[in-house]
């Protein structure tokens, strides 16, 4: 399966929120999908991603499910972590421009449940 949400593979510090327009090339119905995972300076994972879809693709199927990851770059190689995997398929046939919006919220505080979002706008080009 190839890529599709490639932004926020790997972070290293917990950011404020903000919001981040990606563009990727997916082929047409074919499921394509993306981990996504975050760990602090210390390579301990900081679990499963809050995320609130804000907007369904127009053309295709998104399902978000929670995972377990293998880091494949250092400095965190080997070690697992949780995170949140993202699947898109395109609707059969279709062949053009598809858009969805997720919020993924990362923890700043576990204790007190505080959450710092980004905003993806995703523009799928499925070819």
């Amino acid at each position: 399966m190839r890529l599709f949400v490639a932004a926020a593979a790997l972070l290293p510090l917990i950011t404020a929120a903000h919001a981040e327009d990606l563009n990727f090339d997916v082929r047409s119905g074919r499921t394509e999908s993306k981990e996504m995972y975050i760990y602090t300076d210390n390579c301990v994972s900081s679990g499963q991603f809050r995320t609130k879809i804000l907007k369904e693709p127009d053309h295709g199927k998104l399902v978000v499910r929670r995972e377990t990851f293998i880091a494949v770059e250092p400095p965190c190689q080997g070690r697992k972590f949780v995170g949140t995997k993202f699947y898109y398929t395109s609707a059969k046939g279709f062949r053009g421009t598809d858009h969805l919006s997720v919020s993924l919220g990362y923890a700043v505080d576990t204790s007190e449940m505080r959450y710092s979002y980004t905003t993806y706008d995703v523009t799928l080009n499925v070819r």
